[in-house]
């Protein structure tokens, strides 16, 4: 069975929606309509904010989640849609394994309806201070989720769920080696390959990272020598974050080595730990002041940006030659690529987003957002979309609502940018966690209609803890969203079209 809005409107009744964290009756972080989990498996922390679109989406996936492993527990019980309904709630304040274990369950499979009915409120207790007590918010809950539980009728219209991605479907990952290549592939419980991955290097990171894909991951195996890679389309994969461009004029290090505690003042030549904190600024790993204090928060902001790019080992905060280059980039710039307009657009002017055939080190897709200025393609940045284990990729008509997947292929209108706190105010108030200090609303237009809404470009502002969106274009970081926001004021092009290759995408 599928819930129907009458299970969401009960859970968001009791729930509320708080777009900044806070801490519930029995102290856990909690956000949106209750998370406490996000949907790559962290755990929601002090601190953290998300946007309404990210709510919704996140209380449309832990409902999806609850739906699959009650599919187990309610085996051969028959059950109305309110039935189901109530349930679903009952799980989402307290968990499946809570359900299964209870009498109510077991009244269930007897098939004594009011027996059950007549246990939701005895579940009406929370922990506080270490004291089990009765809480009058959980007792009004259980009597509404009873009050549904016992009603006639036919209930709601059952909600059309998200389908599993291939990478909720995978119980089993086997290891190959091809040549150089290592090759990881996850099979599904009826034995079929779902997923094909190239790791992109040896480093134990890559693969850690790439098994944290699979969140019903049960075995880890390696091929047989000489058994070959199952057919399949392939995807590239590295924990590690690819090389940053040089960076024309980057500052030099006067100092041989910072560490946490040192300050830019007189008797230290330069300003290395003010350059260091704007440029980590500029990449998405800190957030606060640019004082030329190498403190506490620049310390975690360093030893973040060095566990991407050189893996756990080396993140040790201490910011010498090495990590220096690294920050301001040690790639050769990328050479411009020939990327094909689309038919038909030759002298036009618009933005053009497909996806390649790599994934980022948070499993979310890599996407090429291009601006194609008067028919030629003059820029690239690298984006995400979704949700890494809802990658799925639909037309505009087929995309579900709430389904937290890569926004659907067609062409979209590209609205005007909006400052949190003033033009191009990167470090003053934000949105909220998920947005940052911008945005740039985008309405679908062809073919046909979408169930989507509320699709937007941002920087994906809570990359670190939340990588990935609920929908929305995620641009990597403020020197990237400082890039787009020179296409849109240099042509001011009005039409984004979303190529995923379905053969949906308009013609410019």
């Amino acid at each position: 069975m599928d819930i129907s809005s009458n299970c969401l409107d009960l859970i968001r009744e009791f729930e509320g929606l708080r777009l900044k964290a806070y801490i519930d009756p029995v102290g856990i972080p909690t956000i949106g309509y209750g998370t406490i989990r996000y949907p790559n498996g962290t755990t929601v922390q002090m601190g953290d904010s998300i946007s309404e679109a990210e709510a919704e989406a996140f209380l449309c996936f832990e409902c999806e989640e609850i739906g699959r492993k009650l599919r187990e527990v309610l085996d051969q019980v028959a059950l109305s849609q309110n039935q189901y309904d109530a349930i679903v709630s009952f799980c989402f304040n307290l968990g499946v394994g809570a359900f299964a274990g209870s009498t109510l369950l077991q009244k269930l499979r007897l098939g004594d309806v009011p027996a059950a009915a007549a246990e939701f409120p005895r579940w009406n207790k929370g922990t506080v201070d270490g004291v089990k007590q009765e809480l009058p918010g959980l007792t009004r809950r259980r009597a509404r989720e009873r009050s549904l539980f016992e009603a006639g009728g036919h209930g709601g219209t059952p909600l059309q769920p998200s389908p599993p991605s291939p990478q909720e479907q995978v119980v089993r990952v086997a290891g190959y080696r091809e040549g150089a290549a290592n090759i990881i592939v996850g099979f599904g419980a009826d034995g079929a390959a779902r997923d094909i991955v190239e790791l992109a290097d040896a480093h134990p990171e890559t693969l850690i990272a790439a098994l944290q894909s699979y969140p019903k991951l049960h075995a880890f195996e390696f091929a047989a020598p000489g058994e070959t890679v199952p057919a399949g389309e392939r995807t590239r994969f590295s924990g590690l974050a690819l090389p940053l461009p040089r960076t024309k004029g980057a500052p030099k290090l006067d100092r041989p080595l910072l560490l946490v505690g040192m300050e830019d003042d007189e008797e230290n030549p330069g300003k290395d730990i003010a350059e260091m904190q704007a440029r980590l600024v500029e990449l998405g790993y800190y957030r606060g002041p640019v004082d030329g204090i190498f403190n506490p928060a620049t310390d975690a902001a360093v030893r973040e940006f060095q566990t991407e790019f050189f893996g756990w080992s080396e993140a040790d905060g201490r910011v010498g030659p090495k990590t220096w280059k690294k920050l301001w980039g040690d790639a050769p710039p990328k050479p411009e690529e020939a990327i094909p307009p689309l038919q038909g657009s030759a002298g036009k002017t618009y933005l053009l987003l497909t996806r390649t055939d790599r994934r980022d080190r948070y499993g979310c897709m890599v996407m090429n957002l291009t601006y194609v200025r008067h028919g030629t393609a003059v820029g690239v940045l690298e984006v995400c979309s979704g949700q890494s284990r809802k990658q799925i990729f639909r037309p505009g008509p087929h995309s579900p609502a709430g389904s937290m997947e890569p926004l659907p292929e067609g062409k979209w209108s590209i609205g005007n940018i909006e400052w949190a706190e003033g033009k191009d105010n990167y470090s003053g108030r934000i949105y909220n966690n998920g947005l940052g200090p911008a945005k740039i609303r985008m309405e679908y237009l062809d073919p046909g209609q979408t169930p989507r809404s509320a699709i937007e470009i941002h920087i994906d502002w809570n990359r670190p803890t939340a990588p990935g969106t609920a929908g929305c274009i995620g641009i990597q970081n403020i020197s990237d969203f400082r890039t787009l926001v020179t296409w849109l004021r240099e042509t001011d092009p009005k039409e984004l079209f979303v190529d995923w290759g379905l053969g949906t995408c308009p013609h410019p």
